[in-house]
């Protein structure tokens, strides 16, 4: 008895030594559950990390290991919680945390999530002053509620180390400096304070002066686009001569004149320049000029190596001075752009990860954007200011059409991957009404009170107040429905709509009738995505065979075809693609697969001009292009560790009244009546 209890002594002295762990080696891999739901949180230098674990495992402690922004490996206890806030981070550094279970003398496998710590400091955002006669007033927005103070500093623009400091209490939104020289430019830069330190500095340039020499319409913008400089002719009614020198020496004389950049600057000037009784006075007038309007690549993440843009479309604010996008990869979150000043003005994250497959749509009354998810069906509505209104949940994934709105704005209409149409108060999210047609919707147009409903089968015209099947019209070739993901355009008649198909074909209808025009023509080798209508009436769309075309109005005429040389024979180099095209009747249309080339191709299918955007050929679009004030707005995807881009370059031109972009008008709103 006594040698098989040696024995047994033996073995568990053998088993206990073969599965220690040493404390300095956190790799050494047992049978233990991992982590589970492992999520981080970033703030300001710090990152808050949480997780659980299956019922019945119940680990002494946990290894959090991490590399700063040195490369150094850093490592830290729990003593057993399952949240940690790990603080002393970078901010803008991307940080990869790994999570084990320690078991006793046992150890997990890791666990990874990743996060971005931002500052929460921060800088007085709306800055602005107003100069009178030897003084100027300076006003701003209180940037958050943890400010403790600010710290103002002033100089002439010509004396920068004659610095007067004044302390401002956090409570302060106006400040008057007085005792200044007339007609000269100053600096003012405000520093807000914060617990954790200092946000960075903001400055303007002000001009105390007993009338206003100038008016800008703006004094932010990007290469290319246009300024409009102002003379005050009645505050100074007596000057003469009066000219604007630019940067790149063009002289423009007039009260009133026009002018752009060339070259992208953050302190461009203008001189203005007139002549009062004998004397000429001189005015520096600054402009800040950056390369585009809108250029972004950094993007939520969950886990992988990228995020991009896939199967949307941007869209704008009602009143167009807000762009928005959505992701597409794990996390479909929703970003908002400020066209003046080309700076991201917030961003909206759900709580439940999914992806995006779906086109944005911007309510034109209330501002509210739309869009859904792929992988749980849900459709979210984000108020203009970036907060969640309501969720409604679709039966089926949104890998379907772009909401479309009512003209009152007070219904979104909706249609999913199972082809579950749907009405949905703008207001509340509740359900009006909901109505199953069989297929994955394609697109969806709202004309009065019909709505029209493309799926790959056919096309339904709809009450809009009860969901009722008013007339179904099938597709010709049951294999050939409408293209999935894209949308309807319309004729500047408001009553012929093209829907474009599978295999390349194009058909048009007639919303009055409500019956075909066109039943079924062929244009290309593969699926036709969603078109626009030229101010000429000619149709213009992209197809997945790497080819865009121009169609005559009846459908009668290919007029013209427009190759990718890079990829001849090939497919995917149009896939999904939303055109755009101004009023001069020029296409816009961005290429994917290989890498991107913007086309900008004459009414006649001349090429006029080409490009690409960003070094990457991870570039590729597959999504669509949108328009307003003579700025195109492409959208990227991204991979392998490079985040798509999203770009929005001045080009020139106006959008035409015609339906020259994804949903009609700037919303997207699919929207006629």
């Amino acid at each position: 008895m006594k040698k098989i209890f040696d024995i047994l002594i033996i073995a568990l002295l053998t088993i206990s030594v073969s599965s220690c762990w040493k404390e300095d080696d956190y790799s050494a891999g047992a049978p233990r559950h991992q982590v589970t739901e492992l999520k981080s949180s970033p703030g300001d230098c710090e990152a808050e990390l949480r997780w659980s674990m299956p019922e019945g495992w119940n680990p002494t402690d946990f290894i959090i290991t991490y590399s700063d922004e040195n490369q150094e490996e850093v490592t830290l206890r729990t003593g057993g919680d399952m949240t940690y806030l790990v603080t002393g981070l970078q901010n803008g550094f991307r940080y990869t945390f790994k999570v084990q279970a320690v078991y006793g003398d046992l150890i997990s496998q890791a666990v990874e999530t990743v996060a971005t710590p931002a500052t929460s400091r921060f800088p007085v955002s709306d800055l602005a002053g107003d100069g009178s006669d030897g003084m100027v007033t300076l006003t701003w927005t209180k940037p958050g509620t943890a400010v403790n103070g600010y710290t103002l500093s002033y100089c002439k623009e010509d004396s920068p180390a004659d610095v007067t400091e004044v302390s401002i209490s956090a409570d302060t939104e106006t400040y008057s400096v007085e005792n200044l020289e007339n007609d000269v430019n100053y600096v003012f830069t405000m520093v807000a304070h914060y617990a954790k330190g200092d946000s960075d500095p903001v400055s303007i340039r002000v001009m105390p002066t007993q009338a206003i020499p100038y008016f800008v319409d703006r004094t932010s913008v990007a290469i290319g686009q246009p300024v409009v400089f102002t003379f005050n002719r009645e505050g100074i009614p007596m000057a003469t001569d009066v000219k604007w020198t630019f940067p790149d020496g063009t002289v423009l004389s007039g009260d009133v004149v026009t002018g752009s950049f060339n070259s992208a600057n953050d302190d461009s000037r203008v001189i203005l320049s007139a002549k009062i009784g004998t004397v000429t006075k001189n005015w520096p007038i600054s402009i800040s000029v950056r390369e585009f309007v809108v250029w972004c690549n950094t993007w939520e993440q969950d886990g992988t190596a990228y995020n991009g843009f896939k199967g949307t479309c941007p869209v704008f604010s009602p009143d167009g001075k807000k762009v928005y996008i959505i992701t597409f990869n794990k996390i479909a979150a929703l970003y908002a752009f400020d066209m003046e000043s080309g700076q991201l003005d917030w961003t909206y994250k759900p709580e439940t990860n999914a992806g995006s497959y779906n086109m944005l749509t911007v309510n034109p009354v209330s501002g509210d954007i739309y869009y859904g998810t792929t992988a749980n069906g849900q459709v979210y509505c984000v108020s203009p200011l970036g907060s969640l209104r309501w969720q409604y949940k679709a039966t089926a994934s949104m890998q379907a059409a772009a909401p479309a709105v009512s003209a009152d704005g007070s219904t979104v209409f909706l249609s999913d991957k199972n082809g579950r149409t749907a009405a949905i108060d703008a207001a509340t999210g509740a359900e009006k009404w909901n109505k199953a047609l069989g297929n994955a919707g394609c697109g969806i147009l709202v004309n009065g009170a019909d709505i029209l409903v493309g799926t790959a089968q056919a096309v339904f015209f709809l009450n809009a107040a009860s969901g009722d099947i008013i007339k179904e019209l099938k597709f010709a070739n049951a294999k050939n429905g409408m293209t999935d993901i894209s949308g309807f355009a319309v004729a500047a008649d408001k009553r012929t709509v093209y829907v474009p198909q599978l295999g390349g074909f194009i058909s048009s209808l007639d919303l009055t009738t409500r019956s075909w025009i066109v039943e079924n023509f062929k244009v290309a080798d593969n699926n036709l995505y969603e078109p626009v209508v030229s101010p000429n009436g000619d149709v213009f769309a992209g197809s997945k065979d790497s080819k865009c075309y121009i169609v005559s109005g009846d459908l009668k005429s290919v007029k013209a075809s427009i190759g990718l040389s890079a990829l001849e024979g090939k497919n995917n180099g149009y896939n999904y693609a939303h055109p755009v095209v101004d009023e001069a009747g020029n296409y816009y249309i961005t290429s994917g697969q290989v890498t991107n080339v913007v086309k900008k191709i004459s009414p006649a299918g001349v090429v006029l001009d080409q490009w690409t955007e960003g070094s990457s050929a991870n570039q590729k679009q597959m999504g669509g292009n949108n328009f307003i004030d003579g700025v195109l707005f492409s959208a990227f995807i991204g991979a392998n560790n490079d985040n798509g881009l999203f770009v929005g370059r001045y080009v020139g031109g106006t959008r035409p009244a015609s339906w020259c972009s994804h949903g009609g008008d700037i919303c997207g709103s699919c929207c006629l009546f």
